[in-house]
């Protein structure tokens, strides 16, 4: 059979626009819901070796294609899969030489590892197919020594373990063996697993072997007192050094010598003065290449020459935009560059010769349409405390006398970014302020930051978002009187509160997936902790609060008076329904008039785009009604 037929290009012209990138313009149509929430017209692109192609996947769990990258207007050439299959993720082998996983669901699902070559469509099974277990994920592979590494759970493990794929053979041989409580393996440059990263309760720890023939062993001092989910390990090869993040003095996670055999940090590599590390990468000699950063967007910071020279090239090429190389040609002459901003959830360019040419938009829908431009800001805190975040004003509209909707982040203890947010762009459309404060308690800025939101949900933590309003008043950029407050999850629980305390601030709130009753919260969330961690956490939400109860916004429904909407999704395993339920139910045995809607089968984030656009659309109304612009 025919391994290639051309998509049209009609079809993908919307995909592949070459427009220039979108900016706010008061001339232009503003973006429906519909534009805003449109899925992703391509994902997961990928280069070439010889830099001739790229292969990427039409629209979510979509078809697979091959572009030419300098001609993306004439449209793909799908590749044919068997009946019934999907690849779950895929990357060239050489060129004209793709490897995927296919899984076909139903009655009788299978994955298999598969290399297709697209230009006869030839499909050649590596190994035997299994019963799809929780995902295969790809931690290394060596095209010149011919094999890759594939971290994988079964129904008998809740833990991964590491098999070794032969790309010659096909043939699968387990080479670790997953062990309990081991979440994560960790390779070196060479593919050998050095390191495995185990986690029960509280306490988490580190195994370690110096080479392949090694048995593992716990390290001396292990990672125990160190957050797992705030640290990266890297073994150097060939050696008992390594790098790892950790918390420094400062309160600021940073990059660190590591000596895994002793299990324990050694000389302070690097650490920004603003902003906890995110991660980092090493070079081919096994030194650090370069750190990843979020202060008020995603930077990385290179250390080898070579590649700070490329990303300041890309920078130029593509200003005001966050700019990131997710595959290249084998000579590096050819970069395939994802780049966005907080108007744009994202562009691919080819970049070659330092010129950037437009591959493909992810949402087409944008193109033409007025958006609206992302700040970030500042301002201090009550108590003087500093607090960023981001403001996005109305295109074509004066910065001055604006209503305002304040929107207030999830976690709580979590971020607000630099990154695109259909809700933002949605309210900016009709013409709102926007502002998403990073309150104490958000991270990324130090332990020190997020040590101050401990024991202050619905007090400090409201009382930052509240002086974020208080002070874009005092600068003219809002009408004090049109302010809502709206959010979702820990952000619902803050538009809820201010409905419960009749905050004057506010005129209406709005919550999705916010939390009414504190402690049915905590009782749902018990199962999810040890003991000593949970009373902890309780600790940290509690403080000198005298009881749970004060900090619940249900305890106050008699008294309401703000007008609020309240959503939620019937199938949310984070925050369960009840928490809305138990507010609406409250607020009607009170003759409180609200609005409230569940949505039958959403989960803590909306999944469905007919959810969200209907839940959006409410949100239109309701604030038409309450909080006109």
């Amino acid at each position: 059979m025919a391994g290639l037929h051309w998509v049209s290009a009609a079809a993908l012209a919307a995909i592949l626009a070459a427009s220039a990138p979108v900016r706010a313009d008061p001339d232009r149509a503003p973006a429906s819901v519909a534009d805003l929430l449109a899925a992703p017209a391509i994902e997961e692109p990928e280069l070439s070796p010889d830099g001739a192609a790229i292969a990427a996947r039409i629209g979510p769990e979509g078809p697979l294609a091959l572009f030419d990258p300098l001609r993306p207007d004439l449209g793909g050439r799908a590749v044919a899969l068997p009946a019934g299959e999907r690849a779950e993720w895929y990357l060239w082998l050489a060129p004209g030489r793709l490897l995927a996983s296919l899984i076909r669901e139903g009655e009788q699902p299978r994955t298999r590892l598969v290399e297709i070559t697209p230009a006869n469509g030839h499909i050649a099974q590596l190994g035997a197919a299994r019963a799809p277990g929780a995902g295969d994920e790809l931690v290394h592979i060596d095209r010149k020594a011919g094999f890759l590494l594939l971290k994988s759970r079964d129904r008998r493990h809740d833990t991964p373990a590491i098999w070794r794929v032969d790309l010659a053979t096909g043939s699968f041989s387990q080479i670790v063996a997953a062990q309990p409580h081991v979440r994560d393996w960790v390779v070196d440059g060479a593919g050998v697993v050095r390191a495995g990263m185990g986690e029960k309760d509280d306490k988490s720890w580190l195994v370690y072997r110096r080479g392949e023939g090694d048995r593992f062993a716990k390290a001396s001092n292990g990672a125990a007192d160190t957050d797992p989910d705030s640290v990266q390990f890297a073994p150097v090869q060939g050696s008992d050094q390594g790098y790892a993040l950790a918390e420094a003095p400062s309160g600021r996670i940073a990059l660190y010598g590591y000596d895994f055999r002793k299990g324990r940090l050694g000389a302070l590599v690097y650490q920004n003065d603003k902003a906890d590390l995110d991660g980092f990468e090493l070079g081919p000699d096994g030194k650090p290449a370069g750190v990843a950063y979020t202060d008020d967007r995603d930077r990385m910071l290179w250390f080898d020459p070579a590649m700070r020279a490329r990303q300041a090239m890309l920078d130029a090429a593509l200003p005001g935009r966050t700019n990131r190389v997710i595959s290249a040609s084998d000579d590096q002459s050819r970069l395939l560059v994802y780049s966005a901003n907080a108007s744009d959830p994202g562009t691919y360019y080819l970049v070659e010769n330092g010129q950037a040419h437009r591959f493909a938009a992810i949402n087409p829908a944008l193109d033409g349409k007025s958006l609206s431009a992302v700040t970030t800001i500042s301002y201090a805190a009550r108590d003087g405390l500093k607090i960023d975040g981001y403001l996005t004003l109305p295109a074509g509209r004066d910065a001055h006398d604006l209503p305002l909707i304040v929107m207030p982040h999830g976690g709580p203890f979590a971020r607000d970014s630099w990154d695109y947010d259909p809700w933002v762009q949605y309210l900016a459309g009709k013409g709102y302020a926007v502002l998403q404060p990073n309150y104490r308690g958000s991270t990324g800025f130090g332990r020190a930051m997020i040590a101050r939101g401990d024991g202050e949900w619905g007090r400090g933590m409201q009382d930052d978002v509240d002086d974020g309003v208080a002070w874009l008043a005092k600068r003219g950029t809002i009408d004090a009187k049109r302010v809502c407050i709206m959010g979702a999850s820990y952000g619902g629980y803050a538009a809820m509160w201010a409905a419960a305390r009749d905050n004057p601030a506010y005129r209406c709130a709005i919550s999705y997936a916010g939390i009414s009753d504190v402690r049915a919260q905590l009782d749902f969330d018990h199962k999810t902790f040890a003991e000593r961690a949970f009373r902890a956490w309780r600790h940290r939400i509690q403080g000198k609060a005298a009881s749970l109860e004060a900090l619940s916004p249900v305890t106050y429904a008699a008294g309401m008076t703000m007008p609020i909407l309240i959503a939620h999704g019937t199938a949310d395993q984070t925050v369960p329904v009840d928490q809305s339920e138990r507010l609406h139910d409250a607020l009607s045995r009170a003759g409180k008039p609200h609005e409230f809607v569940e949505y039958a089968g959403e989960d803590h984030t909306m999944r469905d785009p007919a959810n969200e656009a209907d839940f959006l659309a409410r949100v239109g109304r309701f604030l038409d009604a309450h909080n006109p612009s």
